[in-house]
């Protein structure tokens, strides 16, 4: 008999795209070129960048289902 694995995410897509934005919203409020607005950048990058992988391993799953 096989049993079947729950999914397990990385991220929450959407609250990552939440978080992803309030980080955008600081980095505006903070300026771009400062100190504190190229952490916030690399942050809210690193953030993004985890959506779009988590999106690509899902998607194949998805479309053999």
């Amino acid at each position: 008999m096989k049993t079947t694995q729950p999914e397990t995410r990385l991220v929450d897509p959407s609250q990552a795209r939440t978080v992803a934005g309030v980080l955008g919203m600081l980095v505006r409020m903070v300026g771009p070129y400062s100190s504190l607005g190229i952490i916030l950048q690399q942050a809210r990058s690193e953030i993004v960048s985890l959506v779009q992988s988590e999106e690509r391993q899902t998607q194949p799953r998805r479309m053999a289902a």
